[in-house]
């Protein structure tokens, strides 16, 4: 999902190490709704990294829910959505209640469910409404591990 350059490598001097690699800039060309995660990490006694992680699809998430013992904790989770999901003409960033995957023999829907009780649907809108289709909720803000809410 985001491309990097090489001309937009930053030199840290060693600072964290050989790794990670850290850039000026990324790239992204996928116009599908994608996640920015506030965590908290493992403390040390000289840093207490507090990353911002991008994801970018629901089963990365899930998955980075699932090991929240092991190390990174998940405050808060940011929904990125371009505008021809949320209709506003323009990328929006909002707080993420949930996502809940609907599933028939017609297709599949995605619904994210953001601050303010908006929602939006990916997929076949059709479905996300259909009364017999299988639901599941992939994510909701009462699972994670540091809520505030």
């Amino acid at each position: 999902m985001f491309l990097t350059y090489q001309h937009a490598k930053i030199d840290q001097f060693g600072l964290f190490g050989d790794d990670p690699t850290a850039w000026s800039y990324v790239e992204h060309n996928i116009h599908r709704p994608w996640f920015y995660v506030a965590a908290t990490g493992e403390r040390d006694d000289e840093f207490a990294p507090n990353p911002m992680l991008m994801l970018t699809n629901d089963q990365l998430l899930r998955s980075l829910m699932e090991d929240q013992e092991n190390g990174v904790r998940m405050e808060s989770v940011l929904l990125v959505t371009p505008d021809h999901v949320n209709q506003s003409g323009r990328w929006m960033m909002e707080p993420l209640e949930s996502i809940v995957r609907s599933e028939a023999a017609e297709g599949i829907a995605y619904t994210y469910t953001v601050e303010g009780d908006k929602t939006y649907v990916c997929g076949d809108a059709d479905v996300a409404s259909l009364e017999g289709a299988r639901r599941k909720t992939l994510f909701s803000s009462s699972m994670l591990s540091c809520s505030e809410q």
